[in-house]
């Protein structure tokens, strides 16, 4: 979606506010034509946002992500380990095979590849799960630690497989979602006329609600991608988007792992060149206005890590940017 695209469904949001604000649907809710005005304008949207993937309370995306997970689960899986290893040098009967069967520390379980760190956090839930529930003061383990510990696995699962299949079906998404931004225009000023015809009368509802018709822009045309990269694996973005002289912002979100970002002809990892973005770092690159031929062309951005997740964000913006990251030249 682009920042045009988001900044429109805002609007779209605002005016649905004005109209649901305080007292003002006593102005039109006897209105049956207004009513269903609002109601196709509604469910065009929620359509738009679910083909999107994502939701109207945070049209910026999730806010948990698969890093929060893992780190949570990782920390419960720890704590879960240290008490199950107590619990079996300490019951009546004591369970030395138990206890060295619990070793696992914070590196074991925060980094590498997820479906081994899933095997393992199954496996400590697995032996928790043995310890009576009175013993569970002892090794100051309480239900509810494990129940979240069950759902951070459970959410960790899920989350993992969700960028391909996000990739997928975003694909298939994308033609629906431009056919229903037309259809939202439409309904959008079939909207707008039947609240004008109250302008005589509660003319100051029609002006609240004209202002909040009002497009703000949240910055110049600008397209996003986000990724988080399993080890080695890469992704091609923009294609077909960008001109010589545009710009590109990465940000690697990753605390360990590493990226490298390239332009390619085709979705394949070039053998040479590319640009490397450190950890934690922003960096902003400019498509060369000697680079021939971009339409058919992608942005590649390799994950350089053997064992961690990189979390990368890409921004394209037309033309220079006004992002305050470092800027060599993407070659």
């Amino acid at each position: 979606m682009t920042t045009a695209h988001s900044n429109y469904l805002r609007m779209i949001i605002t005016a649905r506010g004005v109209m649901d604000y305080g007292d003002n649907p006593a102005i039109w809710d006897g209105n049956t034509w207004v009513v269903v005005a609002k109601s196709d304008v509604q469910t065009i949207l929620d359509r738009i946002l679910a083909n999107e993937g994502i939701t109207e309370e945070d049209l910026h995306g999730n806010t948990e992500n698969k890093e929060t997970l893992w780190m949570d689960a990782a920390k419960l899986g720890v704590h879960m380990n240290i008490g199950t290893k107590v619990w079996a040098e300490n019951k009546t009967v004591p369970d030395p095979v138990l206890a060295a069967e619990m070793h696992y520390t914070i590196s074991d379980l925060d980094r590498g590849a997820i479906q081994d760190v899933l095997v393992k956090l199954n496996f400590i839930k697995g032996k928790v799960g043995l310890i009576p529930v009175l013993d569970l003061p002892h090794v100051n383990i309480t239900a509810l630690d494990i129940s979240t510990f069950n759902d951070k696995i459970d959410s960790l699962t899920l989350a993992a497989p969700q960028f391909r299949i996000k990739q997928v079906v975003k694909s298939a998404a994308v033609s629906d979602i431009n056919a229903d931004f037309k259809l939202l225009r439409e309904a959008k000023g079939k909207q707008d006329r039947l609240v004008h015809i109250y302008k005589l009368t509660r003319g100051t509802f029609v002006k609240a609600y004209d202002n909040g018709s009002k497009i703000i822009d949240l910055g110049k045309g600008a397209t996003t991608e986000e990724a988080v990269l399993h080890p080695r694996e890469h992704v091609a973005w923009f294609f077909k988007k960008f001109l010589p002289g545009d710009t590109l912002t990465f940000r690697n979100h990753s605390v360990l792992a590493k990226v490298k970002v390239f332009l390619n002809d085709t979705t394949d990892v070039p053998a040479t060149g590319g640009i490397e973005i450190g950890t934690e770092t922003d960096l902003k690159l400019a498509i060369p206005t000697d680079f021939n031929g971009v339409f058919g062309h992608y942005i590649i951005v390799v994950s350089l890590s053997d064992m961690d997740d990189a979390h990368v964000t890409g921004i394209l913006a037309k033309g220079k940017s006004a992002s305050e990251a470092a800027s060599p030249q993407l070659i």
